[in-house]
């Protein structure tokens, strides 16, 4: 039943393919494009075609406004990060009408953070149709860093340089799922059931992640439950539908509804 459960509330993002669609029109770092099953805070890449066998990926797009009754929707675009290579030169192209735009490419591979084995088994098994990337693997990512305490850049980093498109952190009987290039919050289930203990700064086989002497991100994590739903409320501070929940659920912790930039 628990898996059953998960699974029906987890269907939306996670049954989407990539979507591709023309770029209706673009001024300088924004644009437009029109498709169903868009959600804000979605990530993907524009693509200029040269012609028909040569083709390059030109900028990074996010999904910043939708228009619901239209399906049309704004992006912002910024340059393309997915594969640096300082020694080899690089296009200057600007994105411009026509050119093709990939949303939610890689939301078919995923990384959970869960607080314990128990909680990321039952995850892992409830959600269907996902790659995941076990946890270890950021772990020693972190490690190369010095930072144990994850920071947003790490998580952008990571899951660029690895193909990873979503992010899911369970925290307070909550399953966030996030875009993990951006961290924006993409959808909210309950978890039932599951269990209270937590190791920081997530489950991990990983015995110890190095810390560098000094910097942000080199202290320990003390507190699992609330690092998390801090840095997610600081990352989606204008979503309403988040600040609503966090009210509902967290309305004795004002510091966390501190972090919203949102009026009553």
């Amino acid at each position: 039943m628990r898996i059953l459960f998960l699974s029906l509330l987890c269907m939306g993002i996670l049954q989407a393919s990539p979507i591709s669609t023309p770029l209706l029109d673009t001024n300088e770092n924004s644009g437009s494009i029109q498709a169903s099953q868009l959600k804000v805070g979605m990530s993907g890449f524009i693509i200029r075609h040269f012609d028909d066998k040569h083709s390059s990926i030109i900028a990074n797009m996010r999904v910043s406004e939708i228009n619901t009754d239209t399906n049309r929707a704004l992006i912002d675009i910024s340059p393309y990060d997915g594969l640096r290579q300082n020694f080899l030169p690089s296009g200057k192209w600007k994105a411009k009408t026509n050119d093709e735009v990939v949303v939610a490419y890689d939301y078919e591979r995923a990384l959970l953070i869960a607080p314990n084995v128990d909680t990321y088994n039952t995850l892992t098994k409830s959600i269907p149709n996902i790659e995941w990337v076990h946890p270890d693997t950021f772990a020693t990512y972190l490690s190369h860093e010095g930072h144990p305490t994850p920071l947003v850049k790490d998580f952008h980093n990571f899951c660029t340089a690895n193909s990873v498109g979503l992010l899911y952190v369970q925290s307070s009987d909550i399953l966030f799922t996030l875009d993990c290039k951006n961290f924006a919050l993409l959808e909210t289930a309950t978890t039932p059931d599951l269990k209270k203990e937590s190791m920081t700064p997530f489950y991990t086989r990983a015995p110890k992640i190095r810390a560098n002497w000094f910097g942000t991100g080199s202290s320990r994590l003390d507190d699992y439950e609330s690092y998390y739903l801090e840095e997610i409320a600081l990352n989606n501070s204008k979503n309403k539908e988040l600040y609503k929940l966090y009210k509902a659920k967290f309305s004795e912790k004002s510091a966390l509804l501190r972090n919203f930039d949102i009026k009553d």
